[in-house]
């Protein structure tokens, strides 16, 4: 199956498990799901300039979400970010406000809550090309 530019939503998550139920729920949206369980796999991978939309953990070791983020924009790839964390402290929310991300998102992650948003950051990838 080939990808098609718009639809594909990349996830990066340490925790297998968050990881395979976000993937399941992108597909239910009817999008494709490729997961990731580390900043430095989703680097690897190729797929930066194919992902329309990220959904990315903060706290992964090595390489964080928004270390992730700034990544990417250092590299001039303006990817719609969707962070999500089980740990929303201030100092967390305070580091997302301050970057290019769209939104963070609390798990448990509410299914209504994420589609709406990755339609966001498809609809702003959409607007960027």
């Amino acid at each position: 199956m080939s990808l098609s530019a718009i639809d594909l939503v990349s996830i990066v998550d340490d925790d297998p498990f968050v990881r395979a139920a976000t993937s399941s729920l992108v597909r239910s949206f009817g999008w494709e799901a490729r997961a990731f369980e580390s900043a430095s796999d989703f680097l690897a991978s190729g797929l930066q300039r194919q992902t329309r939309c990220l959904v990315c953990d903060i706290r992964m070791e090595a390489m964080d979400g928004i270390e992730l983020l700034e990544r990417l924009d250092r590299d001039g790839l303006r990817v719609p970010t969707l962070f999500i964390t089980a740990y929303a402290s201030a100092h967390t929310r305070e580091r997302v406000r301050a970057s290019t991300a769209l939104c963070l998102i609390e798990k448990p992650i509410d299914a209504a809550e994420l589609e709406a948003w990755i339609r966001h950051a498809l609809h702003d990838a959409e607007a960027r090309r």
